[in-house]
C-alpha cells in the first residue's frame, strides 16, 4: 500500500457535544504521521438530541477533510458505522464501533496490517476476543457473498453487552470485488495476529 493512498475513518458519534471537537483533532493529527496521502474523517450522527449537530457542521466549516451523515432517529453505533462507510471514498476505510475515543494504538497496527494488500479487512481491540461477528456482520451487510464462505455464523453470533469495543479496518476496493458478481466465487480466511483479526482471500 502506498504512503499516498487516501484514508477515511468513521467516527459514530451520539450526544457527543463536548467531547467530539477534541476527538477529531487528535485522530487527524494521528493521521498526519501516518499518511502523506489524502484523509477523511466521517462522522455519523445517530440521532443526537443535544447540540452536537451543531458542533459538528462547525468542525466541517474548520476542517476541509471532515464530513457528514445524520441519522434522524438513532439506529445505534453498528448502522452508524455501516452509513460511514458506505460514505467512504478511501482505500482503506478504519470504523470505531462505538463513540469512544479511538485508541490510536489500534489505529496504528491496522494500518500497518493494511499495507499487506491481500488483506480484505482485520480487527482490533485491547482485549483479545474469539468474536469475530462485527467485523464479519459489516462484510455481509455490505453484499459480500464471499463471507458466508467462513464457518462462523456471524448474524447468529450473541454480542454481549459487556463485550470490548474495537476498530476496525476494511480494504474498500476489495469489499467492492467480494460485492460483484464475480465475489461469490471467492472464500475468505481468518487469522489471528496478537490482538489483530485478519479476513484474506483464501488461495
Amino acid at each position: 500500500m502506498s504512503r499516498t493512498a487516501k484514508l477515511s475513518v468513521v467516527l459514530p458519534v451520539h450526544n457527543a457535544q463536548s467531547r467530539i471537537a477534541a476527538e477529531v483533532e487528535r485522530v487527524l493529527e494521528a493521521l498526519s504521521e501516518l499518511t502523506h496521502g489524502a484523509v477523511e474523517i466521517i462522522l455519523v450522527d445517530d440521532g443526537s438530541r443535544d447540540a452536537t449537530a451543531e458542533v459538528l457542521d462547525e468542525l466541517r466549516t474548520r476542517y476541509p477533510q471532515v464530513r457528514i451523515a445524520r441519522h434522524n432517529r438513532r439506529l445505534g453505533m453498528e448502522a452508524a458505522g455501516q452509513t460511514g462507510l458506505e460514505r467512504a471514498t478511501g482505500d482503506l476505510v478504519f470504523i470505531q464501533e462505538d463513540d469512544s475515543p479511538v485508541r490510536l494504538a489500534d489505529l496504528r497496527q491496522l494500518y500497518h496490517v493494511g499495507r499487506d494488500e491481500t488483506v480484505v479487512a482485520a480487527r482490533a481491540q485491547s482485549q483479545l476476543q474469539p468474536s469475530q461477528g462485527p467485523l464479519l456482520r459489516r462484510l455481509k451487510a455490505w453484499g459480500a457473498a464471499a463471507a458466508e464462505s467462513l464457518r462462523q455464523d456471524a448474524a447468529a453470533e450473541p454480542i454481549a453487552a459487556s463485550s470490548t469495543r474495537g476498530l476496525q479496518m476494511v480494504r474498500r476496493p476489495h469489499l467492492q470485488l467480494l460485492a460483484s458478481r464475480s465475489g461469490s466465487h471467492l472464500r475468505l480466511e481468518a487469522e489471528h495476529l496478537t490482538t489483530s483479526q485478519c479476513l484474506t482471500p483464501a488461495t
